[in-house]
């Protein structure tokens, strides 16, 4: 926190810094001198708070404060008067002063005041930041994860700021001074951003302007989840791998191939197409790679039938590309999609070979939806219930597909999308805290689907049912 003493008298500004500084020996404190001068430091520093008095040669404290608040509203003034100064205080408070003191200001007044500032400015920041966070969403991330330091930071916009990524206690102890931290956030159980004073401009992961944090800090994300994903330690892979474009092409005809010999349950030949669609995705950046994986699972989510061309709705592709985000690793996801394609071709044979209507088929429908109905978990998947029922994930995929006519997808978002409903008509949730609590990170992408599936956003949907309410900031 900046904070600046002004008066023209010599004496009383030493006095009140000094016991602001013993007060918060970590707040920078600064001595604006009075008049014309103060008026050029003020503007030099851009502080959170200034101490004015009133009357002052020169410039007198109401015309100080008219000229900062005009140019630099954001900025805290109190005003420091003795007894005789009341109307010109009174005057003050309604010129936009925070507060105003009587001289001599002891140490309690002096603390109270910088509390209440320093509280006010928290509170100011984390209405910014949520506002922010609306129009940007970053998936898994809530205000709830945010730990505010020095918020001063944030609002200094000539001030340039990086983002760090690791372990929450290792970078504590690396930058151990509150003063030279703006903010930290949890990412997950080991991964923690720190949001710091950059040492040097311009950095890789720095950003100057509040509206440009959310996209710097995404992008530390994608560059940490990239290292972390094909375990290596190098420079981003997005920006050292050569030819990715290539790479991206072969590995598209590499998944036709691998739909060709699914369609035909040639297992053989289908474990040599998947090696090198692996090759293949091992050589572009992650995004290109969850891209390419959703699309080989939602293809094999709808079915595999005999055309050639296999429509694969946004509601398929999205739940398989969150699916894919939660697999850590390279290794860890080839193993599991190797799993999801082999195993799931060799069910879906033995399934065609058998009466489509057999009671233990019809038994494992009745099971999913008894867990489906059953559950309170906001990211159930496909792969939860299948195990529940003792199933492949693909078998109970094609079972919802004959029995129900549409996926399990499609029916778990429509049952998401009623669960959704009733949270609107019966809480009074913000659209964003209703999509995180019914399992989308990205409540931009919610609200589609919820006018999709009633014709009205939310809020409409609200307002059309008798509920006012703000209208929802992406809205």
């Amino acid at each position: 926190m900046k904070i600046c003493v002004v008066d023209d008298e010599s004496e009383v500004r030493v006095s009140i810094i000094q016991k602001l500084t013993a007060l918060f020996p970590h707040e920078q404190v600064f001595n604006a001198e009075f008049g014309y001068e103060a008026l050029k430091r003020i503007e030099l520093i851009q502080p959170d708070l200034v101490f004015l008095d009133i009357r002052m040669p020169e410039l007198d404290g109401l015309n100080i404060l008219q000229r900062i608040h005009e140019k630099y509203p954001a900025i805290h003034v109190v005003i420091i008067s003795g007894y005789d100064d009341f109307e010109y205080a009174r005057r003050a408070l309604t010129l936009g002063a925070t507060g105003f003191l009587l001289k001599p200001a002891d140490r309690g007044e002096l603390s109270d005041i910088v509390l209440k500032v320093k509280g006010m400015l928290v509170q100011t920041f984390i209405k910014e930041l949520d506002q922010l966070m609306s129009v940007t969403p970053i998936p898994h991330v809530s205000m709830e994860q945010v730990q505010p330091f020095n918020v001063s930071l944030w609002f200094d916009e000539r001030e340039w700021k990086h983002i760090e990524l690791g372990n929450r206690a290792a970078l504590l102890d690396q930058y151990n001074t509150s003063h030279d931290i703006l903010l930290t956030v949890t990412l997950d159980s080991d991964l923690e951003a720190i949001v710091l004073r950059a040492p040097l401009e311009e950095s890789a992961s720095g950003f100057r302007e509040r509206k440009a944090f959310l996209p710097a800090l995404q992008s530390q994300m994608r560059m940490k989840r990239e290292l972390r994903f094909f375990q290596t330690n190098d420079a981003p892979l997005s920006g050292k791998r050569a030819g990715q474009k290539e790479w991206a092409k072969q590995a598209v005809k590499h998944r036709q191939i691998i739909i060709q010999h699914a369609r035909t349950g040639d297992i053989a030949e289908l474990e040599i197409a998947l090696e090198a669609w692996f090759e293949c995705l091992t050589n572009v950046t992650y995004d290109e790679l969850r891209k390419e994986c959703a699309h080989l699972m939602a293809v094999l989510d709808e079915g595999l039938g005999r055309n050639n061309v296999i429509m694969v709705d946004e509601e398929t592709l999205y739940y398989w590309h969150e699916w894919i985000g939660r697999h850590h690793t390279w290794k860890v996801l080839k193993d599991r999609v190797r799993h999801m394609v082999i195993n799931g071709v060799a069910a879906l044979k033995n399934l065609d070979q058998q009466d489509r209507e057999i009671p233990q088929a019809v038994n494992w429908f009745k099971q999913a939806l008894q867990v489906i109905e059953n559950s309170n978990e906001k990211n159930l998947s496909l792969e939860v219930v299948s195990e529940a029922v003792n199933v492949h994930p693909v078998t109970l995929s094609r079972m919802f597909k004959q029995q129900m006519g549409i996926t399990f997808v499609r029916f778990l978002t429509r049952r998401r999308m009623k669960h959704a409903s009733a949270l609107l008509l019966n809480t009074s949730k913000r659209v964003n805290e209703i999509s995180e609590d019914i399992g989308y990170a990205d409540y931009a992408y919610f609200r589609s689907l919820f006018k999709k599936e009633f014709g009205y956003s939310p809020s409409e949907f609200r307002k059309n049912n008798g509920i006012l309410t703000e209208p929802d900031d992406g809205e």
